[in-house]
């Protein structure tokens, strides 16, 4: 049903039919809180560029100045519940092995070997491991990142003086997620998140839940565009019309 709500300030702009609000304050069991919580800013209505969707340039500075900083969901604990075991995740041209050692503690190393660069570990794999070694020339990591054996030790002197522990991301645990980041003077992930949002994920409680199925799908479209149309409600009404809500006469 289109209604006609005449000309409205921007940012003023909202739904005249009935709010999900109303909706909820009519259920006989109050929901939380948190449920019926709001934090709605006007962010403009100018148009988006769409450079920010296919040009190169774009893409490598958001590579640059965001992915390499932020925060960001590398797999569920229940993919690595025991020690050696190990999940690869890779974000543009980065790739990271998510393991746990034998204390416990899960690392993000970076996955490449410390010689020529090799992976230690094929990229869309996941498994388990009594230690990372290259399968090149045969350098070998122990679970907690130092450096267990190199084949031929005594032609590499000059290196045995440098760090030869595997760089890593920073690591935080949220909700049964792994969550890493690359940046060290990142904000830690309860400030980068803020109370609202680690409110809604204790609410949830994520952390009881588990993997049932991973559905994966490779199509060629637009990742951005393809986010977008599955984070916005604005295309319910005609692609999905048996989910559109009964309207209040």
């Amino acid at each position: 049903m289109n209604v006609q709500t005449g000309t409205l300030q921007p940012g003023e702009a909202r739904c005249p039919a009935e709010t999900t609000q109303e909706i909820i304050a009519r259920d006989k069991v109050a929901a939380p809180v948190w449920a019926a919580s709001e934090s709605y800013e006007y962010l403009g209505s100018e148009d988006v560029s769409k450079d920010r969707y296919v040009d190169p340039a774009f893409a490598s500075a958001e590579m640059e100045r965001m992915w390499t900083r932020t925060w960001q969901m590398a797999c569920r604990e229940d993919h690595i519940p025991e020690a050696g075991d190990y999940y690869v995740y890779d974000v543009g041209p980065y790739s990271f092995i998510v393991t746990r050692n034998e204390n416990g503690a899960i690392h993000a190393y970076f996955n490449a070997c410390l010689h020529r660069g090799t992976k230690l570990k094929p990229s869309g794999t996941s498994g388990y491991t009594m230690n990372l070694k290259c399968p090149f020339h045969g350098w070998t990591w122990n679970l907690d990142g130092s450096l267990k054996e190199i084949p031929e030790r005594w032609d590499f002197a000059h290196a045995i003086t440098r760090r030869t522990c595997l760089p890593e991301a920073r690591v935080e645990r949220l909700g049964g997620f792994v969550w890493i980041n690359m940046d060290p003077d990142a904000p830690s992930l309860a400030e980068y998140l803020g109370p609202e949002i680690k409110a809604h994920m204790a609410a949830w409680r994520l952390e009881d839940r588990y993997i049932y199925l991973h559905v994966q799908k490779s199509y060629p479209a637009n990742w951005k565009l393809t986010m977008e149309a599955f984070m916005e409600a604005y295309h319910v009404g005609d692609t999905h019309p048996r989910w559109r809500l009964p309207t209040a006469t």
